[in-house]
């Protein structure tokens, strides 16, 4: 089976795992009104997600959610989504 399809099912497969997840995620984010805020409500939904299912699918939902609130027009929220970095003390 080619690469890109497997790919896109693993996509569909995560997007369907993480519906709530990426509505609330996207409905929280989108409803702030300043950078400071923004980028705040951007660690706090992806901590909560590392909370409940652990690093290693992080950086998958980092990027649906990125893709949903690009779709939802918020680039400039769905480039700090993807720019987001957790900081290890």
């Amino acid at each position: 089976m080619p690469r890109g399809k497997t790919g896109g099912a693993a996509m569909a497969n995560a997007r369907a795992a993480y519906v709530l997840e990426l509505a609330r995620g996207c409905s929280y984010i989108s409803s702030t009104l300043t950078t400071d805020t923004r980028n705040r409500a951007i660690a706090e939904v992806l901590a909560e997600f590392r909370e409940l299912y652990g690093e290693r699918q992080e950086t998958l939902f980092q990027k649906l959610l990125a893709e949903d609130l690009e779709r939802r027009g918020k680039p400039d929220a769905a480039s700090a989504v993807v720019a987001f970095k957790f900081i290890s003390p």
